[in-house]
């Protein structure tokens, strides 16, 4: 009984921390891979800077984003924060 008692904090913290710290972690991961498998031309996406722009052209690492018309923006891929509008079958959808 007194080992049960002497290993039970260490668990609770080991649990704690994984709660924590893994389940949160793994979630910004999932959403991450979501996102990028999400992009196509076509599609409108937010930026880290914040701003929004239309993918033109992606390759594996980088992205060809169009800010405005004829403005042309070369970003890496990691700096999309998030899909806004996808493009389907029928064209854009909220």
């Amino acid at each position: 009984m007194d080992a049960l008692l002497t290993v039970l904090p260490l668990v609770l913290i080991v649990a704690v921390f994984y709660l924590l710290i893994f389940r949160p972690m793994q979630k910004r991961n999932r959403d991450y891979a979501e996102t990028q498998a999400a992009l196509r031309p076509g599609v409108r996406v937010m930026l880290g800077g914040g701003l929004y722009a239309t993918v033109t052209q992606l390759d594996d690492e980088d992205v060809v984003v169009e800010a405005a018309p004829g403005v042309q923006l070369r970003y890496s891929r990691q700096g999309v924060v998030k899909v806004v509008d996808q493009v389907g079958p029928s064209g854009p959808s909220a």
